[in-house]
């Protein structure tokens, strides 16, 4: 019990403030614990407790008491007031870089107190330190020494731009400062000063202190521009690069033939996007391609990258240098380079790893890096399979525009992959990649309403989608649309029709579609019957493995239909279906040895999502890969 008391007791004067010393005699403790013991005893209003732990922790560094023991100084709290002493250890804090120290310091030299009162220049300095490092009232004092021009150059344009950073802190009078240098820009402007014409035209675009407006952004700009501006002529081009290519190119020159550097390095940019070939033009364009190059500019060194391997700019088209510009580009920062360096590490099967690395640089950015990532994740090619992952990067993708990633966000909801199945989600998904042209989202969501699974069937929405498919090319499209004509599902019943798309889709090379037509002409379905032409359509699809084909032919010689009847070769087809694993092939050679009746397949159709891209290994990911290979401004 008497322990107990005893650690009560103790812990009693520790809440109390942890203040049990002598006078003069101040126990070795840790700078933090320094610390709080001096905060504990100010608060107390212990001043002289305070005085001392601050003392010794502002002696042993700490920044954060040297400010405190400089106040005490200044305040004569817990010690005779001393000004210079205030002021000394004030600069020994703002030294150590201590936001409000730099402030105070600069007011104690600006005004003199308790050190010589120094030009209002050097002041500035340390009003600028606090500034950058965030110290409000520091901000709105540098915009008014900008203002003004006391202490530093006047410039208007670092004035407005403190004074909008005090503004977002709520600094008093931040916002009379901004309106001050807003009219004396917008008067400046009008009197025809072109670099206030050139600032206010960006304060338009930004729409900084005023509210945004493009058209007075460009009438701004054409003002200062006209006038031989350098500044306004590129800003100018810039901004009209992506409407006005003309213009804008013109504008550039201007500002690059006066000495702009970036404006040469946009122009070449540009040129190179609108696949230009006058001789001069392009000499211009390959010399500021050349200087940026030599001076390693990241942009140009990508730029000339894409030049070279598109063969733009009247070069000759080659890939030398081009990997080791990219990366080069890529490690500058340039994210259009980061995400083409990682596709062509992918499609080199070099470094996955690296390639991932390169992608997550560049997707805080790129959607197109973002689209990648989620179907190297989805693959998992080289690396760990990730399906949370792909569907992450997928939906930030999406958000931003890719039309790839929500095709294959249909096909994860679909398939039940890194989400729930669900059809209807896949749909929604589907339907947003579909209309912005998406042909693989058009095709998976007529073989959903065809099939009729997990959403109502509907083949009059699976016939437009095919049809759609059907009418760019699209051979397993026409082969499934000219199915529905021979069964009037969704479409009009019309064998004749069939028979056209089926002659379309195998004319293309679709080897459903030649059996189907093979089929048609044996049948005389739609067509004029003709066992020869049976025969020949039979034979292409068989000559390419396919096993319905191989059976019919073996069908075509046992029967002598279109051929002299020959069993040896008849056999010969049966063994190769069935080696291809057709078991109703087997089953006819039987039928061929003991005189018995043959089966054959009819339609053949392609009635499942596609969804190679996630299931075949070796697949060639050039296609399905998204890369920039264009310019950048």
């Amino acid at each position: 019990m008497k322990v107990l008391l005893s650690l009560l007791f103790i812990a009693g004067f520790a809440g109390a403030g942890l203040y049990f010393t002598g006078s003069s005699d101040i126990q070795k403790s840790s700078n933090s614990d320094m610390m709080q013991l001096g905060n504990f005893a100010y608060q107390e209003k212990r001043f002289d407790d305070a005085f001392k732990w601050y003392e010794n922790a502002a002696k042993q560094g700490i920044a954060k008491a040297q400010l405190r023991l400089s106040e005490m100084y200044q305040a004569g709290q817990g010690v005779d007031k001393d000004e210079v002493a205030a002021a000394t250890w004030l600069s020994k804090a703002a030294k150590q870089g201590l936001p409000q120290a730099e402030y105070e310091y600069a007011v104690a030299l600006e005004f003199g107190r308790g050190t010589k009162r120094t030009s209002i220049k050097e002041a500035a300095t340390w009003y600028q330190k606090a500034a950058q490092h965030a110290y409000p009232e520091a901000m709105l004092k540098v915009a008014k020494l900008y203002f003004s021009g006391l202490g530093m150059d006047k410039d208007l344009e670092q004035a407005l731009k403190w004074a909008l950073q005090a503004a977002n802190k709520h600094v008093p009078d931040a916002d009379n400062i901004v309106s001050s240098i807003v009219q004396e820009v917008e008067d400046l402007a009008n009197q025809g000063d072109y670099p206030s014409q050139h600032m206010l035209a960006l304060m338009y675009q930004q729409g900084l202190a005023v509210e945004q407006d493009e058209n007075l952004a460009l009438t701004w700009l054409r003002k200062a521009a006209s006038k031989g501006y350098i500044d306004a002529q590129y800003d100018l081009g810039r901004t009209l690069a992506q409407t006005q290519e003309n213009q804008a190119l013109y504008w550039l020159q201007k500002a690059a033939s006066n000495g702009h550097v970036k404006a040469g390095y946009m122009a070449a940019a540009l040129m190179a996007q609108q696949h230009i070939t006058d001789p001069q033009k392009v000499s211009q364009a390959w010399r500021w391609l050349y200087h940026g190059s030599q001076t390693k500019q990241p942009k140009v060194m990508y730029n000339l990258a894409i030049a070279l391997h598109q063969g733009q700019l009247g070069l000759p088209q080659t890939n030398f240098h081009y990997q080791t510009w990219l990366e080069q580009a890529a490690r500058g920062g340039v994210t259009e380079s980061q995400n083409d360096y990682a596709v062509k590490l992918i499609l080199q099967k070099q470094n996955i790893k690296k390639a991932v690395s390169w992608l997550n640089k560049a997707a805080s950015k790129d959607v197109k890096a973002q689209f990648n990532l989620g179907l190297i994740y989805a693959r998992g090619d080289m690396i760990t399979p990730d399906d949370d992952a792909a569907v992450r990067w997928w939906k930030q993708a999406a958000k931003n525009g890719s039309i790839k990633a929500k095709m294959m966000l249909g096909l994860f909801y679909n398939l039940g992959r890194g989400v729930g199945r669900s059809e209807k989600e896949a749909v929604y998904w589907y339907e947003q990649a579909a209309k912005l042209g998406e042909h693989n989202a058009s095709y998976n969501l007529g073989v959903l309403y065809y099939n009729g699974r997990g959403i109502d069937r509907d083949y009059k929405k699976a016939a437009d989608y095919f049809h759609q498919l059907a009418k760019q090319g699209d051979t397993d499209a026409q082969n499934i649309y000219a199915s529905l004509f021979l069964e009037g599902q969704g479409v009009k019943y019309s064998p004749k029709t069939a028979v056209q798309w089926f002659k379309k889709a195998a004319s293309a090379g679709n080897i459903k579609a030649m059996f189907n037509l093979a089929t048609q002409y044996r049948t005389g379905s739609g067509i004029q019957q003709s066992d020869k032409k049976a025969l020949f359509w039979y034979k292409k699809a068989a000559d390419l493995n396919f096993a319905p084909a191989q059976n019919a032919m073996g069908y075509m010689y046992a029967e002598g239909r279109g051929t002299k009847a020959d069993k040896d070769i008849a056999e010969m087809w049966f063994q190769k279906a069935s080696d291809n694993g057709l078991s109703l092939a087997t089953q006819n050679t039987s039928a061929l040895k003991q005189h018995g009746s043959f089966a054959l397949l009819r339609l053949q159709i392609d009635n499942t999502v596609r969804s190679d891209i996630l299931t075949k290994k070796n697949m060639n990911l050039a296609s399905w890969l998204e890369v920039h290979q264009q310019a950048v401004l």
